[in-house]
């Protein structure tokens, strides 16, 4: 039976052009649901969660594309996102408790530069402080661009040193979870393996897994997901629903091509388990 922790903490960490906002504003917005989907709802709390769905609704249902997120503000400044996330009653140890799962989740949007300025920025005090608060979290979700590949060897020296902070200042490692999570599973080339994601991942990103496996035999835990913020078209032969603006060695940045047909998928798995310890078959097939 998973255990639910009380009060999760969650960080989400990736490079610029991760897909960060996109992943927190289609979560908050939860367009188009399944009815067979075993979320039954999600709900912002406070005003930092009502802006992820003004932005879902007034800009990527919009066609358009989300701003960058800045590094050039304190800690203290950067929006602290909170949301409540209800499942339905699908396991049989739910329906025997006779109560849902309520996963209320806080998570922070950090600048895109934060994996990279851990390379070229040891000792700025802003990035001290970004670093102070990651190790207070439960969970890291890590963003990655599953098409930005090519910067594999960037993404595991970031990451190498990131957990050498965590290990520093928390030696419970077995406390802390990290989800590796590949976006923009939209993508052909991802899409078709979307079910198997550590395979997927260890494929496109050798060297960042390895790094990730090194802590997990030090008593960390990972895990890997796949996730789309936009979704795909059709059935039998589905296409990305979005519209490409930009590839490079950085990954892609997109668009959605369709509003009325947004659906994404894979946004609530990697949460359920930094707060449970436990996947979710349903929610990994969502």
């Amino acid at each position: 039976m998973p255990t639910l922790s009380s009060e999760p903490v969650l960080r989400v960490i990736g490079d610029r052009g991760s897909g960060k906002s996109a992943y927190l504003a289609s979560l908050a917005y939860w367009p188009n649901a399944r009815v067979d989907s075993p979320v039954e709802s999600v709900t912002p709390v406070g005003e930092a969660g009502q802006e992820l769905v003004d932005k879902a609704r007034d800009i990527l249902e919009q066609g358009l594309e989300l701003e960058p997120t800045i590094l050039d503000a304190d800690i203290d400044a950067v929006k602290d996102y909170t949301l409540s996330i209800s499942l339905k009653e699908r396991l049989s140890w739910l329906r025997t408790m006779g109560k849902r799962v309520q996963l209320n989740i806080s998570c922070k949007d950090y600048a895109g530069e934060f994996l990279s300025d851990l390379l070229y920025k040891s000792g700025d005090a802003l990035l001290e402080d970004y670093l102070e608060d990651c190790c207070l979290a439960t969970g890291l979700l890590l963003l990655v661009d599953g098409t930005a590949h090519r910067k594999d060897r960037e993404y595991a020296m970031g990451v190498e040193k990131l957990l050498m902070e965590l290990d520093r200042a928390d030696m419970e490692l077995r406390q802390r979870r990290i989800a590796l999570v590949l976006s923009k599973c939209e993508q052909c080339e991802l899409w078709v393996n979307r079910h198997q994601p550590e395979k997927l991942a260890k494929a496109r990103f050798r060297e960042l897994c390895a790094e990730l496996e090194t802590w997990q035999s030090s008593g960390g835990r990972v895990e890997y997901f796949t996730t789309s913020a936009f979704g795909i078209l059709g059935q039998q032969y589905p296409q990305p629903n979005s519209k490409q603006l930009q590839r490079s060695r950085s990954g892609t940045a997109s668009v959605i091509k369709k509003p009325r047909q947004w659906r994404p998928f894979g946004l609530v798995a990697p949460i359920y388990w930094l707060c449970t310890g436990e996947r979710h078959s349903d929610l990994d097939r969502d």
